[in-house]
């Protein structure tokens, strides 16, 4: 009997607190593109989790998703300036540089989403500008919050595909000229980890995709937001494509381990 079970993949959450309870929550289209387009069963990661849970929560998976947040990666993990506390989510950091390096080390599909793109740079020891509109010749890269927001998701600039990582090969086979995405952030890398490569930049030079380098399996990370036009946009389709078929080939590669 053929075995149709779907792979498993991790979503690490945030944690917010609202009216004065917590909770851990993640936007219902990453559960989307992954269910639709990827094809995988998403499950989500709490935060906060202890090194060892994270680790037995892993070893159960078959990829894990870093998705985009309101929150900035605490500049204390990279030797940044202070930041305003209600700006962080401590829990969130701990997780996802943990679960990023648990999965490098133990060939799970990895991929990053906005804050996911400046979460693995920086588990990777690469350093981030707290502020991309501070820099002189650079196009605006947040949202007009005053527009609706499919229209605040829009596909606004251009990227140009460099190397041959995991996103620039979507990138080609996605066929577009021009490639344009949905960028919303004001954080972006400043110093490139080591283990990092570049797979796309934007015209202005803000470094828009990256891939593992010598990773096992799909590694990447992008700084726009595939999951939100995931069913229609080629490049968005291509993306999670490509995850969600790296996914089930570890599904099938642990089920013929011994």
């Amino acid at each position: 009997m053929v075995d149709s079970s779907p792979a498993i993949v991790g979503v690490v959450s945030n944690r917010q607190t609202v009216d004065g309870v917590g909770y851990e929550t993640v936007r219902v289209r990453y559960l989307e593109a992954l269910r639709s387009t990827a094809r995988v069963l998403p499950l989500v990661i709490p935060g906060g989790l202890e090194q060892e849970n994270l680790r037995a929560c892993l070893s159960v998976l078959n990829g894990v998703l870093l998705t985009g947040a309101e929150s900035n990666v605490s500049p204390s993990l990279y030797g940044g300036p202070e930041a305003c506390p209600e700006t962080l989510d401590l829990d969130r950091d701990r997780t996802s540089i943990a679960a990023i390096k648990i999965a490098l080390s133990s060939g799970i599909p990895l991929l990053g989403i906005c804050r996911g793109l400046q979460e693995l740079n920086v588990a990777l020891g690469g350093t981030l500008s707290s502020d991309l509109s501070e820099g002189e010749g650079l196009i605006t890269h947040v949202e007009n919050l005053a527009i609706p927001r499919d229209l605040q998701y829009a596909r606004s600039h251009a990227v140009l595909a460099e190397g041959h990582g995991y996103i620039a090969q979507c990138i080609r086979h996605s066929q577009q000229n021009p490639v344009l995405v949905n960028t919303l952030h004001r954080q972006g890398i400043a110093r490139l980890a080591d283990g990092l490569e570049v797979d796309a930049r934007c015209v202005d030079g803000v470094i828009e995709a990256v891939s593992v380098k010598d990773a096992a399996t799909f590694a990447a990370a992008v700084q726009w937001h595939p999951e939100w036009f995931h069913k229609e946009d080629p490049l968005s389709v291509e993306i999670f494509r490509a995850f969600g078929e790296a996914c089930r080939l570890h599904m099938i590669g642990t089920k013929l381990q011994p």
